[in-house]
C-alpha cells in the first residue's frame, strides 16, 4: 500500500514516529536518487521519502513493528559490508508467448536484442558454481534454449529455467532441456483456478500448467512453484498451492511472490501490490497458524546467520521457512527443532561475527549440528547437512533434501521500494543486452522499468 501526500498540503498526522533505519532510495517519478527513511508509524512501518518535484511518497512494509524492527537489526549486524555475486538473472529475450495483464517484464515491448550465446560463454569464463537463472520475458522461445543450457552446465555452474511452462507441456521438449543438463525449474504456477489466470495470465492455463507438472514429476526435475499474488485475485490460492506442493516430492521449494509496480502491473491499482511481510500474514491465516510468524522470525534468523557465515547475499525482504513432509501433509519445523534454544546461538555468532572473531562458523555449524543429533539423531543431521551444501557450492534446487520444502515470501523490488542499502546485498544480480552486467538486481528491476533511464546508481 502506498500513500502518496502532495506538496505544501497535510495529509497526514503521526503520533509517536520514530525512525528505525535511514537509507536511500528513488523518487516512483523522476528516478531522482533521494533520501529515505524506514519509519514506524501507526502499529506499521513505512518506508517514506520525499522528492522536491514530486512529493512525498509512503509504503507499507509490515504490519508487525516489533518483528521488522528485531530482523533489521539481526540482518544489518550481518550483512553490514556488500558480499560477492554468484547469482544471476540471463535476459535472455524479451518476447514471450503470453501477453499477461500484469507482466512485470513488459514482455513483448521492447524489441531488444537477444542476449547471444557468445556473450554467454564470455561471462562464464572462469566462473564455477554460479547460478544462471534463465529468464526472458519468456526463454523457452529461444530456438537455442538447449545450447544455452548445455553451456552453462558444462562451465560448472547451475542452469536454473524461469518459464510460464506453456512448451514444458510437451514431454520431449522438456526431455531435450534436461538432457542438456537443466538443473532445475522455477514454474510461474498461480493456483487452480482459471478464472485467476485469466486476470494475471490473460487466458484458462490450468491444464496447461497440470501437464508440465506431469512432466516435470515423470522426469523427476527440482522444481520451485512460484505464485504471483494479486489482492483481489488469488489469495485463497496460496494454501492450496502449499498442499499440493508437500505431495510432490520433486518439488523442493514454494515461493509467494507479491505482485510490485512493475512493467504492465502498473495499470493496476498501487494497493493491488503486496509486500512479503503480508504474504506472512495471509498463509499464517490460511493454515490457521500451522505456520507461524513467530516461528518464521525464527528460521529467518537462522537462514540470516548461514548466509553471513558463508558470504553469501540475500534481500532482506525475502523471508523463508522450512517445512517437513510426513504421510499427513506436513509438519512445521519448530515441531522437530526448538528453534528458539538455536536463536541464543545465533545472537552469539552475531555477536562474535561483529568482533571479527574467525571462530564464528565453526562455533555456529558445531552448535547447530550438536543440537540436531541431540534432537532427532542421524536422520534431522542429514537433512540439515544437504540444506547446509548450496550455502557453499550454489543454490542448486537438485542437491536439496526430498523430505523438505522451503518457503518464500518475496518480492520483486521497484521504484517505491528499492532501498539502497538493502540492495547491496541483493541476490539476485542481472544480464541484459540493454545494461550488461550488473550485480544488484533490485537496480536492475528499476533500470530495466524505465529502459530509457541508462544511469541508476
Amino acid at each position: 500500500m502506498v500513500e502518496i501526500i502532495q506538496e505544501n498540503k497535510t495529509i497526514f498526522m503521526y503520533k509517536d514516529s520514530s525512525v528505525i533505519r535511514e537509507t536511500e532510495s528513488v523518487c516512483p517519478i523522476c528516478l531522482a536518487r533521494i533520501k529515505a527513511d524506514i519509519k514506524e508509524k501507526d502499529s506499521g512501518v513505512y518506508l517514506e521519502k520525499s522528492c522536491i518535484k514530486h512529493g512525498t511518497f509512503r509504503l507499507l512494509l509490515s504490519r508487525h513493528p516489533e518483528y521488522y524492527r528485531e530482523l533489521n537489526d539481526f540482518y544489518f549486524s550481518l550483512m553490514s559490508e556488500s558480499h560477492p555475486q554468484h547469482d544471476y538473472i540471463l535476459h535472455l529475450t524479451n518476447t514471450c508467448n503470453l501477453n499477461c495483464p500484469i507482466c512485470l517484464a513488459d514482455a513483448n515491448q521492447r524489441g531488444t536484442q537477444d542476449y547471444s550465446l557468445k556473450d554467454l560463454k564470455e561471462f562464464l569464463k572462469n566462473k564455477k558454481n554460479y547460478k544462471i537463472d534463465l529468464m526472458g520475458a519468456e526463454p523457452t522461445t529461444r530456438e537455442d534454449l538447449p545450447e544455452i543450457i548445455e553451456t552453462v552446465n558444462r562451465s560448472g555452474n547451475i542452469a536454473a529455467l524461469h518459464t510460464n511452462g506453456i512448451k514444458l507441456a510437451d514431454f520431449d521438449y522438456l526431455k531435450l532441456l534436461v538432457d542438456s543438463g537443466l538443473h532445475e525449474v522455477h514454474l510461474q504456477f498461480d493456483g487452480f483456478d482459471d478464472w485467476a489466470y485469466e486476470q494475471i495470465r490473460g487466458r484458462k492455463l490450468l491444464a496447461t500448467k497440470i501437464d508440465a507438472l506431469e512432466n516435470l514429476e515423470r522426469l523427476d526435475v527440482a522444481t520451485d512453484l512460484v505464485a504471483t499474488i494479486v489482492r483481489g485475485v488469488n489469495e485463497r490460492e496460496m494454501v492450496k498451492i502449499l498442499d499440493f506442493g508437500v505431495r510432490k516430492t520433486y518439488i523442493k521449494e514454494i515461493f509467494f511472490l507479491g505482485c510490485r509496480f512493475l512493467g504492465a502491473a502498473k495499470t493496476l491499482p498501487i494497493e493491488n501490490c503486496i509486500m512479503p511481510d503480508e504474504l506472512i500474514d495471509m498463509l499464517q491465516e490460511q493454515t490457521k497458524g500451522k505456520i507461524s510468524r513467530a516461528n518464521i522470525y525464527q528460521f529467518q534468523k537462522l537462514y540470516f546467520a548461514l548466509l553471513s557465515a558463508f558470504s553469501k547475499r540475500k534481500c532482506f525482504y525475502i523471508h523463508h521457512y522450512m517445512i517437513i513432509r510426513n504421510q499427513s501433509g506436513f509438519i512445521p519445523l519448530d515441531q522437530i527443532i526448538d528453534l528458539k534454544v538455536i536463536e541464543d546461538n545465533l545472537e552469539k555468532f552475531k555477536d562474535m561475527k561483529i568482533r571479527g572473531n574467525k571462530l564464528a562458523l565453526p562455533y555456529l555449524m558445531v552448535c547447530l549440528i550438536f543440537k540436531l543429533v541431540g534432537l532427532r539423531g542421524l536422520f534431522l543431521l542429514r537433512e540439515f547437512l544437504s540444506f547446509s551444501f548450496p550455502f557453499i557450492r550454489g543454490f542448486n534446487l537438485s542437491k536439496l533434501p526430498r523430505k523438505s520444502v522451503l518457503l518464500g515470501f518475496i518480492t520483486a523490488c521497484d521504484s517505491y521500494s528499492l532501498d539502497y542499502q538493502i540492495a547491496q546485498n541483493c541476490g539476485k544480480g542481472a544480464i541484459s543486452v540493454e545494461f550488461g552486467v550488473e550485480d544488484c538486481g533490485a537496480i536492475d528491476n528499476v533500470r530495466r522499468d524505465n529502459f530509457k533511464v541508462k544511469e541508476l546508481k
